[in-house]
């Protein structure tokens, strides 16, 4: 994505070893500028897009992706292990931009759904399930 204008991008989730590898491979991407994660109700920089790592949606990741969306200011990217149907209902109403399974995640699928979230309107996902739109779910 070599025309891809720069987009920044926070990267939360409970696990330090699977954020430290999705830090190792945006590190590089020249359109892609990592900073801290802000800590709650802080005024530290917030990303363009929010990278959201949870292996399930209970109530802990459902509360930090409400938190991640509150406002509008940034797109999240979901990556998760399991979803149900419901669920994925849930994080669109939410407001998450993409969805990415982790058993399918490469560098390249990570930075296209970060790219299509971050040009994402805000009324409309990048998609959902291949049953509902085409482009939500990599």
């Amino acid at each position: 994505m070599p025309d891809a204008p720069r987009v920044t991008v926070t990267v939360h989730g409970p696990d330090p070893l699977s954020r430290a590898g999705v830090v190792r491979h945006l590190r590089h991407q020249p359109t892609v500028e990592l900073i801290h994660r802000p800590r709650p109700f802080s005024d530290e920089p917030r990303g363009t897009v929010a990278i959201m790592l949870a292996e399930r949606l209970d109530a802990r990741a459902g509360a930090e992706l409400r938190r991640l969306v509150r406002g509008g200011e940034q797109r999240v990217v979901l990556v998760t292990g399991e979803l149900r149907e419901t669920e994925l209902m849930t994080v669109v109403e939410y407001g998450v931009r993409a969805v990415l399974w982790q058993h399918r995640a490469t560098p390249r699928r990570l930075l296209r759904a970060v790219h299509r979230a971050a040009r994402a309107e805000r009324t409309d996902p990048c998609g959902v399930d291949q049953r509902l739109t085409e482009h939500f779910v990599y």
